[in-house]
């Protein structure tokens, strides 16, 4: 007999992540987390799958970020065994690993070069830096004297980009690109400069790497323009082959090393923007659109709160002469292809659910794949690119959700207020019983941009183990379903967007007659924070809300977010200092006295992304005018706790809310 689901039952989840296909397809290496016997953190392990015979085996502990190398018979990985995250070698079959590198301050992002020489990664340089110095590992002690040096020590800040929200206060160091001969050990450093650098890739030729940067003397002030360059492996000038025009993202090589496909945008929507996919000469010249009709949200994937670790979402260019990547469309996310010469766009894949994460054989003729669906968090798959067939290889959670009573999501379209078309998910509750009326939460995604789709969430499960209907949407502003949707909520959060939703609900109870207009919730995080607060300042439909990391205050918003410099004006199309009406104007602290819905908020007290300060606002405001609200403070927390905080913390939080509708939404 099956069981509700519990709060609980996310310590027993597990999620799989990074999947590596060899070079000749036979065998894929995949990073598996779970939480430690202690709830009180994570730890991921690389496992190997043979293709064949689907028989999994534990490869090595406490590692991620797995890269084969080009022949298949070596791995590199990424792992704190040592004290700091450096980069190990496990040679196929030969016992333990050995540890390549001792950067003082770690290092990230292995890539092998194709003739398998060398291996490319990412670690940080600060000015005090020597090269000796940057070679030597720290110690424990070492690293106790830093943190201690760093708290008896004031924080200089000069630069807009000063914080980031999971790390806090930046680091007085940047990452640079660094190669590692394997013959030498020699460790040489390419970049240099107070620049991010991004997705950097290596020439067929082994000789030169291509990656995106913004290099701009006032980059501070542009943070959303990238360029394309290209660096000698042996070190040397780099090359920049775009104009400052747009944002660059994603260079892959041709296979003979002459072009570079990137995606490029202009930023007329701002943030909003769809990417195309541009083809350059390697050695400079006019890039080409290979598709100017696409209007796809690549790299892009479904949302969920049952993800942990990165998964690859590169596009690649296959041996057949296209071009491979991933996307998001209508609530799914797909595999799909572009000619390398320019043309149409063809889905490939056809799992239901949503990839997250792929890489190809040196072939090109399969595919490793991360997919989620509504009722799974995740597992891998082998894709056969000839024959379009794809295979599960994995089940990472098949002992814990057979025993577990799932509520799978019926889709419904629905018309908006001006026609357009809403796409839109139900879940029943656990032991639905067609006669009844239960209890309905709406909830909503953050971003804007992103999406809900075809993939697991373990919030709505819980919710759904409870007796209440989940209802969740995509109104304008979400991704997948073209350029003008995604851009429809940016200079009208509040407007177009809330009627979207109400539509969406409203459609929920006139046809689907077990939702209880009379026992109505609201809930929602980050974006979907905002419109929880906002709704509850517009109508009083709904009998409790629970708004989790949100916005109350664009001005403030806009002085302390880690991206508020810039989001509030690409989202508003507005500034507080030069239209300070229109922050009041989109700022739910304005309608306060209109809230009669009970409101719980939510807050991480380390998130930077939607500062700890918009909630304190909020419940003060509220409180003064003696609305029924409360304010629960997650320690140590940032902008990703339900998605990768602290588990017991993770608990807490779906016990808050479940525990707020409980008390404010009428039984039966």
């Amino acid at each position: 007999m099956k069981r509700p689901v519990s709060s609980s039952d996310l310590l027993q989840l597990q999620f799989l992540s990074d999947p590596q296909i060899s070079p000749d397809g036979k065998h894929v290496v995949y990073a598996k987390t779970h939480i430690e016997e202690s709830h009180k953190a994570y730890k991921t392990d690389l496992y190997l799958v043979q293709v064949a015979s689907k028989q999994a085996e534990l490869l090595t502990v406490g590692a991620d970020s797995p890269v084969w190398s080009p022949d298949g018979r070596q791995l590199v990985f990424v792992s704190d065994r040592s004290g700091s995250k450096q980069l190990w070698l496990l040679k196929k079959g030969l016992g333990e690993a050995v540890q390549l590198t001792t950067m003082r301050w770690g290092v990230s992002n292995p890539k092998w070069s194709p003739d398998g020489k060398q291996i490319l990664f990412t670690s940080a340089v600060g000015k005090e830096d020597t090269p000796e110095l940057l070679r030597q590992e720290l110690g424990k002690g070492e690293r106790e004297k830093l943190k201690q040096e760093q708290l008896d020590t004031p924080y200089i800040v000069d630069s807009l980009r000063y914080k980031m929200n999971g790390v806090g206060l930046l680091p007085k160091r940047t990452g640079q690109l660094f190669v590692l001969d394997l013959a030498t050990k020699e460790v040489k450093q390419l970049t240099s400069g107070d620049y991010a650098i991004n997705s950097p890739a290596w020439s067929p030729c082994s000789h030169y790497i291509a990656f995106a940067s913004n290099r701009l003397p006032d980059a501070d002030s542009q943070p959303n323009i990238s360029d394309l360059y290209v660096l000698p492996a042996a070190g040397g000038e780099m090359v920049k082959l775009t104009a400052s025009n747009g944002s660059v993202s994603a260079p892959t090589w041709s296979l003979d090393g002459k072009d570079i496909v990137y995606l490029w945008h202009d930023r007329q929507y701002a943030g909003a923007t769809l990417p195309k996919f541009y083809r350059i000469a390697a050695a400079g010249g006019e890039p080409v659109c290979l598709n100017s009709d696409m209007e796809l949200p690549v790299g892009l994937t479904a949302n969920g709160d049952s993800r942990y670790g990165s998964s690859s979402m590169q596009p690649v260019w296959a041996t057949n002469g296209y071009i491979y990547f991933a996307a998001a469309d209508a609530g799914y996310a797909h595999l799909y292809r572009l000619p390398a010469e320019g043309g149409a766009v063809e889905q490939v894949s056809h799992l239901s659910g949503a990839i997250y994460g792929f890489t190809f054989d040196s072939e090109g003729k399969q595919a490793a794949l991360a997919c989620t669906d509504a009722l799974n968090p995740g597992d891998l798959y082998v894709f056969d690119l000839v024959s379009k067939e794809h295979e599960q290889l994995t089940e990472v959670n098949a002992e814990l959700l057979a025993g577990l009573a799932l509520s799978a999501p019926e889709e419904f379209n629905c018309p908006s207020f001006d026609g357009t078309n809403i796409q839109s998910w139900v879940m029943k509750p656990v032991n639905f019983e067609p006669d009844k009326k239960y209890p309905t939460i709406l909830e909503i995604h953050g971003g804007p941009h992103t999406m809900f789709g075809d993939s697991f969430f373990f919030e709505f499960q819980v919710l759904c183990s409870l007796g209440y209907a989940v209802v969740y949407s995509n109104p304008r502003g979400s991704h997948g379903y073209g350029q003008q949707f995604v851009d429809g909520c940016r200079g009208d959060y509040g407007g177009g967007d809330y009627k979207d939703l109400m539509v969406a609900l409203d459609y929920c109870i006139a046809h689907m007659p077990y939702v209880d207009e009379k026992r109505l919730g609201v809930t929602g995080g980050s974006y979907g924070g905002f419109m929880t607060n906002w709704i509850v300042g517009q109508t009083d439909r709904f009998q409790a809300a629970v708004t989790q990391r949100s916005i109350s205050n664009w001005t403030s918003f806009t002085g302390a977010s880690d991206i508020g410099s810039y989001f509030t004006e690409n989202e508003h199309k507005a500034t507080p200092w030069d239209d300070p009406e229109a922050m009041v104007k989109f700022s739910p602290l304005t309608y306060v006295k209109n809230v009669v819905t009970p409101l719980l908020i939510l807050h991480g007290e380390e998130d930077y992304r939607c500062p700890i300060e918009q909630a304190e606002q909020l419940f003060v405001f509220l409180k003064r005018l003696g609305k029924t609200t409360q304010m629960v403070r997650f320690p140590g927390s940032s902008h990703e706790l339900s998605r990768s905080g602290r588990p017991l913390l993770r608990i807490a939080r779906l016990d808050a809310i479940t525990g707020w509708f409980d008390r404010y939404i009428p039984k039966a």
